[in-house]
């Protein structure tokens, strides 16, 4: 497998990835390079090579605005098969799911039931707790069911793939037991309403010291 740093190899190994410095984060703000539309190109390009040379079978992006995927798109000789996004019913994102699914581009969605476990420093005072919202834990106790499992229905319903983190085998199967939970109409249109334009994860770890970014530039809002 090999690590890639300002587009050279820097090590290569059968099982392992190093990073300059052992760091997966850059250490400095400066470190952090600004994604304009030509250095998204310049990185999808490389992207491709690794493609056509055999290395990965499908390319992704992750946390691309509909903005960000139009410009994507003119350029992309390989089209992206996925975007994976922040979205559960507090984030439901309509309009660029609805872009993705019409362009072919798959949605995965990440922080599903909230992300109870992130760090402290990146949650908000007070914020809202997603498997405890009434709506969602009265669907839960109508069906039978779990909120967790009522959140990630309501997901698949959506065509959106979720990947929910847990290590305990009860909780695996239980969201495994999301893809045959069936919600009618009535609830799709209930959890509709929930939509707060709230992200879990807002990013700003990203905008540190120097860095070139702001949550308006990451996220096109």
């Amino acid at each position: 497998m090999r690590a890639i740093w300002n587009g050279e190899v820097i090590s290569e190994s059968d099982d392992t990835v190093i990073v300059e410095g052992n760091h997966y984060f850059p250490e400095s703000s400066l470190r952090l390079e600004f994604f304009s539309a030509s250095s998204d190109s310049e990185t999808w390009r490389g992207m491709e090579g690794a493609h056509s040379s055999g290395l990965c079978r499908h390319l992704g992006v992750s946390n691309f605005s509909a903005s960000k995927m139009r410009s994507l798109l003119e350029i992309a000789a390989v089209k992206p098969k996925v975007n994976q996004i922040e979205l559960h019913p507090h984030l439901q994102q309509p309009d660029l799911v609805d872009f993705c699914q019409s362009q072919g581009v798959h949605v995965t969605a990440y922080t599903s039931l909230g992300s109870l476990d992130r760090p402290d420093n990146l949650k908000g005072e007070a914020e809202p707790v997603l498997l405890d919202d009434p709506t969602v834990a009265a669907i839960a106790k109508q069906l039978g069911v779990t909120p967790a499992r009522v959140l990630l229905a309501w997901a698949i319903g959506r065509e959106i793939t979720v990947i929910p983190k847990s290590v305990s085998p009860n909780r695996l199967e239980e969201n495994l037991a999301s893809a045959d939970t069936s919600l009618t109409a009535e609830d799709m249109q209930a959890i509709k309403a929930l939509d707060r334009g709230r992200r879990y994860v807002a990013g700003d770890f990203f905008t540190w010291g120097d860095s070139p970014y702001t949550l308006d530039n990451i996220w096109d809002e």
